[in-house]
């Protein structure tokens, strides 16, 4: 299920079903690492505008916040309809237990239900807001065998009016002033719970019809048969209590669910038996699920240690660049030293730790080459910092990291890992100052394996490795060459990366590749075939990457 995010943040991971006006997808969440469920709804027209009076209260019914109801993360309207992005209850809903039983529950599963669905309804109805849906596929039950309420809010959109007249509802589960369109109250959600009760506790639906209107003649005009009638065994005092709640006015019904309740679970079993009894039910249903669905990414794993691994990262390379900076004045122990601030800085405050970083590196050079070097270098890295380093600390160490990649022949992989995590804009700069440094070092380093790698001697002595004599033999046009075309292919590989998918990952990075060899080809054919195995580990990376996860980003996170 290799798709776009979700509101540029969630990844499809399956398809969890169809019914009525809506669809559901099951989903990961790239900012927080979780599974959620989203909801997409159909809408009448006019009902899915931001702003509108229906979304607004449904946002509001739906941002109920009790241990029995699901809970929803966030409301947003879409092009025919609105998304419901919502907690995943790891379980089954009552249809589906009712399905796998093939029969009704027990007393003490039936109390279980009846306890959370009372509290769930009373805290909804204390807050004023009424359900209006209350069916079997709307209460859910988790592996450990707790109920909660899904879907409140949701009949603001699709079926009750400003005036409180109520028209949604599902045939079975709507008492007949829902039906009629007239005004509803707690007591709309009662008939619908005691209706609920009716079917647990005998496998059938007592008023159940094709539609509303002939459901409402069943209901006028016929008497419910006894559960204990259907269900041989039930304590007759349930029949009582269920045919009040049931009554087709709703004065003849107990005051509010909270009283139904009360007189039910009188004649119900064991709550904490029934979680148990259905614990186990849900666990047999969803074993079969276990491994059919898609599991997240590498990279969609990492996201909520995203922060400290990109601090570590920083860290590392502030380190190393603040000891070659000062090693040549302070000795290896100064510059341990003043890496290790380096570090610590970086890891606290990534701009802070690229800023003495670079100080080092200057300092370094001016050791090193003299004076006007190191002042020269100190300007162009004043202005890196200000300009990339300061706003994009991910681009502003783009140039820092690459210089040790490049030793080890994946200098080229550079643009391509910051097109994966980066945003256009930021990925593109980062790409242009990477390539320059590389094909200025590469040119100034005497035994460079090739144009776009540095040698390996480069990682423990950067500034013998460098000679200054060699600055008249660099190449403008490989400067440019490399600046351009890494900042494309890295410009290239954020495009791709923004769908948020492998294969549009995959696609960028290809592109970018193409790029990159474009650009050496045009410099001198022999520039393209001495840069081979340069393009070749950067296409591995790439694909290495692409294989670990889709990338953890969409399009709003490309600024």
């Amino acid at each position: 299920m290799d798709e776009p995010l979700i509101l540029d943040r969630y990844r499809p991971l399956a398809h969890l079903g169809d019914g009525g006006h809506a669809s559901v997808v099951l989903a990961f969440d790239t900012k927080m690492a979780r599974r959620v469920a989203i909801k997409r709804l159909v809408l009448p027209k006019g009902n899915a505008r931001r702003g509108s009076p229906g979304l607004a209260e449904a946002r509001t019914a739906a941002m109920l916040n009790h241990p029995a109801i699901v809970t929803v993360h966030e409301w947003e309207p879409a092009e025919d309809g609105a998304l419901i992005v919502m907690e995943h209850v790891d379980g089954a809903s009552l249809a589906d237990i009712l399905d796998e039983l093939d029969g009704p529950l027990d007393l003490d599963e039936t109390a279980a239900v009846v306890d959370a669905v009372a509290d769930a309804l009373a805290f909804a109805h204390a807050n004023g807001v009424l359900h209006l849906d209350l069916k079997p596929a709307n209460v859910l039950v988790d592996r450990r065998g707790l109920v909660k309420v899904a879907d409140f809010g949701i009949s603001a959109l699709t079926g009750i009016d400003r005036s409180g007249r109520a028209r949604g509802g599902t045939p079975g589960y709507m008492p007949p002033e829902q039906i009629r369109g007239e005004r509803v109250d707690g007591r709309a959600d009662e008939w619908a719970f005691a209706a609920l009760v009716y079917e647990l506790l005998t496998g059938v639906v007592p008023f159940d019809a094709d539609t509303p209107e002939r459901s409402l003649v069943r209901i006028e005009h016929g008497r419910v048969e006894p559960p204990s009638a259907i269900a041989r065994g039930l304590p007759p005092g349930i029949d009582l209590v269920l045919e009040r709640a049931l009554a087709p006015d709703p004065a003849d019904r107990y005051p509010d669910v909270t009283a139904f309740a009360g007189a039910l679970l009188d004649h119900l079993g064991d709550p904490q038996a029934g979680r148990e009894s259905l614990a186990e039910i849900v666990e047999g249903i969803t074993a079969e699920e276990d491994g059919v669905w898609k599991t997240p990414g590498v990279w969609d794993k990492l996201v909520t240690r995203s922060g400290w691994l990109a601090r570590g990262g920083a860290a590392i390379a502030c380190a190393w660049v603040g000891w070659t900076g000062a090693a040549p004045i302070a000795g290896a122990g100064g510059g341990a030293a003043v890496g290790g601030l380096c570090g610590i800085a970086a890891a606290i405050a990534p701009a802070l730790g690229l800023a003495l970083g670079l100080m080092a590196a200057c300092v370094g050079v001016g050791a090193s080459f003299g004076p006007v070097a190191g002042i020269t270098v100190g300007v162009i890295a004043a202005a890196w910092w200000f300009g990339a380093g300061r706003r994009w600390p991910g681009a502003g160490y783009a140039p820092v990291l690459t210089a040790p990649l490049a030793a080890v022949r994946a200098g080229a992989a550079a643009p391509l890992v910051l097109g994966f995590f980066a945003g256009p804009g930021p990925a593109a700069l980062g790409g242009a100052a990477a390539g320059a440094v590389t094909a200025l070092f590469s040119t100034l380093s005497a035994n460079a394996p090739s144009p776009a790698s540095l040698p390996l001697g480069f990682l423990a002595e950067p500034w013998r490795t460098i000679d200054p004599t060699r600055l008249a033999q660099v190449d403008p046009r490989l400067v440019v060459a490399l600046a351009a075309s890494w900042s494309a292919a890295a410009l290239a590989a954020s495009l791709g990366a923004g769908r948020g998918t492998r294969f549009g990952a995959l696609a960028g990075s290809a592109v970018g590749l193409a790029l990159m060899g474009a650009a050496l080809y045009a410099a001198a054919p022999t520039t393209l075939s001495a840069c081979a195995v340069d393009l070749g580990i950067a296409g591995g990376v790439a694909l290495v990457a692409a294989a670990l996860g889709a990338p953890p980003r969409g399009s709003q996170h490309d600024a």
